[in-house]
């Protein structure tokens, strides 16, 4: 084990970061490290560093003098050196450097006339000696391969490290972490400052590296296509889960559905036993109502489940229908200073419905044509033409659409005044500003928040074309799902820029991408243009095997029949009877005998062991149902009023449901894996 947090708690005055948050790291592993902001992952971080001190439980760090070579990025991190690129990569291996350095002095020394060579020679070799052992060669040409990898140009390398902007110094620091980490590495949102080369080698370099790997990151993509395991920090409370982020939302869910079953069950529980209270607290059976009473004010109440971790299935039908064709581009290109960035589109239709990305480097042009779509600038060349009865809303970064003086109540109310209450809040709802949250003044909001009642405004203007313009930035993963949420159930057209894979994987069924000054169109969505998408085109033949669910499904060893991140919700699968084997055609008389083809040993073994994996899956099922079936009828016949008896059984009963969703997932695998070696 390499570090941990056992029973931590820990607070910050009156405020409890942490509660009973436990979590280990092990050889070989790469954790994703999930949450709201302010949920406390990068204070798990600062435990683990040794930055701050836990009020409660223990903490076992990797420190040097475990023999662990760590390495750590954050945001807020600064250069210890005032030196170049390449100096400051290295500055973690200070001996190295100053042995290097005496190596050039001296043989700057030996190439010098005069006495004292056989003095300079044998320092030189016990020097090199040192240097080597330390693996000097190695670490100089390591340190300027990543650096290469993260966006650095080999002139860049004695740039001095003062003089590069904020993105520039955190990719320094984030290879100055690589090249330390070689047993651990913690990395605090490594993603920010990446274009989508340098991205997609850090992806392949994590898959790779044999050091363990702890990332904290909002991007849903890059989570599933390293994660080995997830830990999601909700409430204070730490959860460890198997496999990826599509993994971990997959068993979310099913533990939301469990959970929310065992909460209506205990409710309608409870609410039986206020009633029989109610009914008899002063009659006859006074003593058992007070009995009841008392049972019911030691009852441990189990929490109402988070919903809006839940997939939300709501619509925004458009106010007044639009044309077939919402939007047509004519010849149309934008730039500054008169100058075009892209040749000319000659032609491009959106249709209502229809969810446009679109994606590319920055600067290429991406927002500057939203902003000539909603006529804030003009077109260098051509034109945009608007359906009929097209009504445009332009999302913007900053939410100019928000007045400060509202409260998020207000805002909506400002919008269509002549609306009962109950309607706004309904319409509230759907974006996630439920209760109090109505009343919180538009300042006060969160960076998502703000996203979110930006495009319900807009919505409810009545809108049917959106432009959207990187409308995930700075948001934590259940805002993005929300944002996600809302644009596919708007019934209009969409055009969305943005960098976030996931993002488009869900939303987007056709791609638009300005590179290298131009601007193509294609039908699809990321997962059918992924290399394209990421500006290697060398790469496209190959797009199918490198896209995330692919990359899942080899390091999984299953075949391509696994769902897709964002793909509808899992149902639970059917068992249908055994396999069996399909009996050998008999030949009929007279007729011709084709010779058998030779006979694959190895895909027989293969065969055999998925069908023994299918079997003891199928076992596992039916001995969990029965068992689910046997506590079930156990508990219809229980006195109610015996709580901690009942308590007890509802236990189990939660336990038994999660293990038997787990192994009906299980199942659903080998038997993916007995047909795809059957075919």
């Amino acid at each position: 084990m390499l570090a941990s947090l056992n029973h931590v708690d820990l607070r910050f005055g009156p405020q409890e970061v942490l509660k009973d948050v436990t979590w280990a790291i092990q050889e070989g592993e790469c954790w994703g490290v999930i949450g709201r902001n302010g949920a406390g992952k990068s204070t798990v971080f600062k435990l683990l560093l040794g930055q701050m001190e836990a009020d409660h439980g223990t903490v076992v760090r990797p420190t040097k003098e475990r023999g662990i070579r760590m390495g750590h990025y954050a945001q807020d991190l600064v250069p210890d050196t005032r030196g170049s690129v390449l100096e400051e990569a290295l500055a973690a291996f200070g001996d190295v450097e100053r042995l290097q350095h005496e190596m050039r002095d001296l043989e700057h020394r030996m190439g010098e006339p005069g006495g004292h060579l056989d003095e300079v020679m044998d320092r030189y070799q016990k020097v090199t000696e040192a240097f080597e052992h330390l693996d000097g060669f190695s670490i100089r040409a390591r340190a300027e391969s990543i650096l290469q990898s993260l966006g650095f140009s080999t002139t860049d390398f004695d740039c001095p490290v003062e003089t590069l902007s904020g993105g520039q110094k955190s990719r320094v620091m984030l290879a100055k972490a690589i090249l330390q980490g070689q047993d651990l590495l913690l990395l605090d949102e490594p993603t920010n400052h990446l274009d989508l080369p340098s991205l997609r080698w850090l992806e392949d370099f994590i898959q790779d590296t044999d050091a363990t790997v702890a990332v904290i990151s909002h991007d849903r993509y890059f989570l599933d296509k390293i994660a080995t395991e997830i830990l999601e920090l909700e409430l204070g409370r730490s959860r460890s889960y198997e496999g990826n982020y599509s993994e971990f939302m997959d068993k979310k869910e099913l533990e939301l559905e469990l959970q929310e079953r065992h909460f209506e069950q205990q409710q309608a529980y409870i609410k039986k036993q206020e009633e029989y209270i109610r009914r008899n607290i002063a009659g006859q059976n006074t003593k058992q109502a007070r009995g009841r009473r008392t049972h019911l004010s030691k009852l441990d109440r189990i929490q109402s489940p988070l919903r809006d971790r839940r997939k939300v299935k709501f619509s925004f039908p458009e106010t007044q229908r639009s044309g077939d064709i919402a939007l047509l581009l004519e010849n149309a290109s934008v730039g500054w200073g008169g100058k075009p960035l892209y040749t000319p589109l000659e032609q491009l239709q959106i249709k209502r419905g229809q969810k446009m990305g679109i994606v590319g480097l920055n600067g290429t042009g991406k927002s500057t044509l939203l902003k000539a779509i909603s006529e804030e600038i003009p077109f260098i060349t051509g034109q945009a033409r608007l359906g009929s009865q097209v009504k445009v809303g332009y999302f913007d970064q900053h939410h100019r659409n928000l007045d400060p003086r509202n409260t998020v109540f207000q805002q909506i109310h400002a919008v269509t005044p002549q609306a009962v209450k109950q309607d706004i809040l309904g319409f509230l709802a759907k974006f996630q500003f439920r209760g109090d949250e109505v009343d919180k003044p538009v300042t006060a909001l969160s960076g998502g928040e703000r996203a979110r009642l930006s495009i319900a405004t807009l919505i409810r203007h009545g809108v049917n074309l959106l432009l959207l313009d990187e409308p995930t930035n700075h948001m934590d993963i259940p805002s993005m799902e929300a944002m996600e949420d809302t644009i596919l159930s708007f019934t209009g057209a969409a055009i969305v820029v943005t960098h976030d894979r996931y993002l488009l994987g869900r939303v987007a069924d056709s791609l638009l991408r300005i590179h290298e000054g131009r601007a193509e169109f294609r039908e699809g969505g990321y997962e059918d243009h992924q290399a394209w998408v990421d500006l290697d085109l060398g790469a496209e033949e190959d797009s199918d095997s490198e896209s995330p669910k692919g990359e899942r499904e080899r390091r999984a060893g299953r075949g391509a029949s696994g769902g897709e991140a964002g793909s509808k919700e899992p149902e639970a699968p059917k068992l249908p009877d055994s396999p069996r084997k399909p009996a050998s055609p008999q030949a009929k008389p007279g007729s011709a005998v084709k010779p058998q083809s030779p006979i694959d040993r190895d895909k027989q073994r293969a065969v055999k062991r998925f069908e023994k994996q299918v079997a003891e899956a199928e076992a596992k099922v039916a001995d969990l149902e029965a068992r689910l079936t046997e506590l079930q009828k156990e508990m219809a016949t229980m006195d109610p009023t015996d709580w901690q008896a009942f308590s007890t059984r509802l236990d189990a009963q939660k336990a038994l449901e999660a293990d038997l969703a787990y192994a009906m997932s299980d199942w659903e695998a080998a038997q993916g894996a007995l047909e795809d070696a059957q075919r």
